[in-house]
């Protein structure tokens, strides 16, 4: 399942990648994106690997201290040194150390989702390459008088420039 929804993923994401590349860039701009994309999956495969299987270790070593224990305090013969465990032993192991590295690739998902709803900046529009429709001429400003022009002071143009830079995302 995962496959697939990370297909579904891969050409949005490249299309958001590329989106304000200059043409004679792009080359560079989907290389870049390709390689991010192959070493991003190698660290995390190694990541979720060392999660998963140091949690197995950790398990089995646990599990065979306390089956250790309850025979002990039972009164039964504890097994010879280099006896291996029983295959149960392994099986929860295996399981506990899969959904703990399913529990971290889950929260590196949800930080990755929440990082991109903080940062992209695009619409659905801008993708389709569709010119949005224009809107009504606003009414001219009166002439300031050249005071008002000096360094320092800011006009109303800018005010609005100034005020689509300054929204944290594209929900503000």
């Amino acid at each position: 399942m995962s496959s697939f929804g990370l297909g579904l993923v891969f050409v949005p994401l490249a299309l958001v990648a590329l989106h304000n590349v200059a043409e004679q860039d792009s080359g560079v701009a989907s290389s870049l994106l390709n390689t991010a994309q192959q070493v991003g999956g190698a660290i995390g495969l190694a990541l979720l690997g060392t999660v998963a299987w140091t949690a197995v270790a950790n398990s089995v070593r646990t599990q065979v201290a306390h089956a250790a224990a309850a025979a002990a305090k039972a009164g039964q013969p504890l097994p010879k040194p280099g006896t291996p465990p029983p295959a149960s032993i392994y099986d929860h192991a295996l399981t506990v150390g899969f959904s703990r590295a399913f529990l971290v690739a889950a929260g590196i998902g949800l930080l990755a989702l929440l990082i991109a709803i903080a940062t992209i900046r695009i619409s659905r529009q801008e993708l389709a390459g569709a010119v949005p429709a224009p809107q009504e001429a606003a009414p001219q400003p009166v002439a300031l008088p050249p005071a008002a022009s000096q360094p320092g002071t800011v006009q109303p143009e800018d005010r609005a420039a100034l005020a689509a830079a300054a929204r944290p995302c594209r929900f503000c």
